[in-house]
């Protein structure tokens, strides 16, 4: 697909260090090796946890998420029983291995590569299109809006595409540090696709067509009951003088979410 005006015009003005077209026409955006890629068998990483804790808060009966880049599949193995269906990408055979040993139900995982341009293997739309690591695989900006047109191909009226700060800005030792993203950066490569920008809080940033809906106070409540629920696991982990801090932690965000409304999206973040 050919470049449009705006993001030669993103080009130029804001990623001059970045190329605009590498020419690579199979598996493009595969910067780095697989140790840096599979995820099959770490731990769920801040980011990821803090974007899944953001996607609780809603009613996701109905929902269907798209996760790119499966990892170890916790965020399948966390709601594939609330939800309508998971759909997760992979380019990595281990991560499809593991994937497969689950077999959970609602959850379906296709080989992909989201800058491919090539969207045969998912069908429909998405409520919830979740990448924790959006830019630093990527190779160019051509194959950066191949990853966002398909993205807006993929996303329902209403849906939300879920990223974060940590993910968004991370890149390896040999990839242009250039691909660290900030929240600014983002905003400027989601209007060149139609989508805006927002702030969730000071980590979790979705893109959109317009300001997401705030989660029904039904399920905030339940959501609120489930982290209370894993206060004792995260107290046995951390060890007994964790108490004190986790449960302020903890008594903190839950009135902030139950009695403020910052759930909700900043508007103002909106470029």
């Amino acid at each position: 697909m050919a470049l449009t005006e705006a993001w030669r015009d993103l080009h130029r003005s804001r990623f001059p260090e970045l190329p605009l077209d590498c020419g690579v026409l199979e598996n493009p955006g595969v910067t780095y090796g697989e140790d840096l890629r599979d995820w099959s068998d770490k731990a769920t990483t801040p980011d990821q946890a803090r974007i899944e804790r953001y996607i609780d808060r809603y009613d996701l009966r109905r929902a269907r998420i798209l996760h790119i880049g499966i990892g170890n599949s916790g965020l399948a193995k966390r709601f594939h029983r609330r939800v309508k269906e998971i759909v997760g990408t992979t380019i990595d055979e281990p991560e499809m291995r593991v994937a497969r040993s689950l077999a959970l139900p609602n959850y379906r995982f296709v080989v992909h590569n989201k800058f491919s341009g090539k969207n045969g293997p998912i069908e429909g739309t998405f409520d919830f299109i979740v990448d924790n690591n959006p830019t630093s695989p990527c190779c160019c900006l051509r194959h950066q809006s191949e990853m966002l047109d398909f993205y807006l191909e993929k996303l329902a009226p209403h849906g939300q595409i879920v990223t974060d700060r940590l993910g968004l800005g991370w890149v390896p030792d040999e990839t242009n540090p250039r691909w660290s993203f900030d929240f600014d950066d983002l905003a400027a490569v989601a209007a060149a696709e139609g989508l805006s920008a927002f702030r969730v809080d000071r980590n979790v940033y979705v893109l959109a067509r317009s300001a997401p809906a705030a989660p029904t106070w039904r399920s905030l409540s339940k959501h609120v009951l489930r982290r209370g629920a894993a206060l004792p696991g995260q107290v046995a982990r951390n060890g007994p003088r964790e108490l004190a801090r986790i449960s302020r932690k903890w008594i903190k965000w839950g009135a902030s979410m139950l009695l403020s409304g910052r759930n909700r999206p900043d508007k103002r973040s909106k470029q």
